[in-house]
């Protein structure tokens, strides 16, 4: 019922589609023609058409079903209009011409121009429709003696269905199975209705697939399909991460200066970027004088260093820094939060968690904006993890300047079973976690998950950047990440990946 009335509410206040709106990608006679594709309808003796008869009754039982007849009789009306607003539900976001301009124009010039492909094998078969054959009423008797003028096969209400399900899902993947499910649904509602058959129902979902593949060699089309799913990324909150090279620290370093140690976690601070190495190397760089500022060995830290953040909070009022969290990940399995300057640093806090869950190291990031610190691991090519903690204060240390995390301080989980195979750096900013992901042979991507719906919502390929990600930190324009080489330390490459 809700459902329903949001169905409603959308169409209240609708822009009305006008036929000049419409441009087509291709004429009805420049796709592909049917009658060549696809098999004729069954004929009247035979299992298929037994199983026809036997769908259309089916068909009439679900008509007692007040709730699904409502539903079949909304799915009938012939308006594309109708059909954006019911498929604005399941792609979880309004289509319309005025906030969603680009989805809007993609969707109904490549729906229009799909359906188009049902014209000729409706009028080479000119099947009879399931009611007229049985001589009863669909349950639109009013039309029907108009709908006997056209063909049954295939279903044109089936293929626009099918051709939305599949424009949209091309914009928002993740609403797919949503999406899918309504186009299935659509294709029931035409044999309860009794106006089709159900091969005519089956035939058209291929007869939408043929239309969309067909639609992919179009130009015009795949340039309006990615306005469009740039304009969902915009609307929907989720930054396009388009890369886009910074440096090589490796020209900013002088040729005295050692660097050893392979590149991993990352920060940036007002000008300064921090470039930690395994073993506990920091290399800090003036990005705006594009040079080196200090070169040295963290005091008390020779772990990995996969990753860094910057928090909020200073050591004390001397400190030419806030505080850097840096996740061992192996040794003592720790956050180390560190005070450092261009001269060098001490460690004045360690930080564990003492839980659950994880198998082996885990990494540490930030949220610092709103106070929060997690951890992030799990088992490689398997599930990942990222557990939400109060960020702890230095005034939170016992005597031996620790803080034990348990599982009692978890605020949230996020696990995700699938899609990120090796954890790299990582970085937090309100409902989103930015998560580098990767190393030879694996693939190279950038990972955003939405902690709130517990799902990665884009992930950008960086293959073609060749190098290994590693650490993170965020602007508010960028996602900065730095980059280990196979040239050696002084080489480490910084891509930034815009946020809007």
């Amino acid at each position: 019922m809700k459902k329903f009335l949001l169905l409603f509410l959308l169409l209240a206040g609708a822009p009305i589609l006008r036929a000049q709106d419409v441009q087509l990608y291709f004429t009805e006679y420049e796709l592909p023609n049917l009658v060549n594709c696809l098999p004729a309808p069954p004929d009247t003796i035979g299992e298929a058409f037994t199983h026809d008869i036997m769908r259309y009754m089916w068909g009439k039982t679900q008509r007692l079903d007040s709730v699904r007849l409502a539903q079949a009789r909304r799915d009938a009306i012939w308006s594309l209009d109708t059909t954006r607003v019911i498929y604005s539900v399941p792609f979880g976001l309004q289509i319309d011409p005025i906030n969603t301009p680009e989805i809007y124009k993609l969707f109904v010039n490549g729906v229009s121009t799909i359906e188009q492909i049902r014209f000729r094998p409706k009028a080479h078969y000119f099947r009879m429709r399931p009611y007229a054959r049985f001589h009863e009423s669909s349950i639109f008797p009013q039309d029907d003696e108009w709908l006997a003028t056209e063909g049954s096969y295939p279903s044109g209400h089936t293929i626009r269905a099918w051709s939305a399900a599949l424009i949209l899902t091309e914009v928002n993947p993740d609403a797919a199975e949503a999406l899918f499910h309504r186009a299935v649904e659509s294709g029931e509602s035409r044999v309860i209705a009794g106006c089709h058959w159900q091969s005519d129902v089956d035939a058209s979902a291929s007869a939408a697939c043929i239309g969309y593949a067909f639609l992919q060699a179009n130009p015009e089309y795949r340039a309006q399909a990615e306005r469009a799913r740039a304009e969902f990324r915009r609307v929907s909150g989720i930054p396009p991460l388009k890369p886009e090279f910074v440096c090589d620290f490796a020209d900013w370093t002088p040729e005295d200066e050692e660097v050893t140690g392979s590149t991993q976690g990352f920060a940036m601070y007002g000008n300064y970027a921090f470039v930690l190495h395994d073993k506990g190397r920091l290399c800090i760089f003036d990005m705006k004088k594009k040079k080196m500022a200090a070169n040295y060995l963290l005091e008390g830290n020779t772990s990995h260093c996969n990753n860094a953040c910057f928090g909020v909070e200073k050591a004390s009022r001397r400190s030419q820094f806030p505080l850097l969290y840096i996740a061992s990940c192996g040794g003592e399995n720790c956050c180390y939060v560190t005070d450092v300057s261009l001269k060098g640093s001490r460690i004045v806090q360690k930080i564990f968690y003492t839980g659950t869950d994880y198998a082996g190291t885990i990494d540490w990031c930030l949220d610092a904006e709103n106070g929060f610190i997690y951890t992030y691991g799990g088992r490689n090519g398997d599930y990942k993890l990222l557990k939400k903690f109060r960020l702890p204060r230095l005034a939170d240390s016992d005597a031996n300047g620790e803080v034990h995390l348990t599982d009692a301080d978890v605020l949230d989980v996020t696990r995700l079973d699938t899609g990120i195979n090796i954890w790299q750096g990582s970085i937090v900013r309100g409902r989103y976690a930015y998560l580098p992901d990767g190393y030879a042979p694996h693939d190279l991507l950038l990972h955003l998950v939405d902690l709130h719906d517990k799902r990665i919502v884009l992930s950008r390929n960086l293959n073609d950047l060749k190098d290994e990600p590693e650490g993170i930190c965020l602007t508010p324009d960028y996602a900065y990440v730095v980059f280990n080489t196979s040239d050696g330390p002084r080489h480490s490459r910084l891509w930034r990946f815009s946020l809007k």
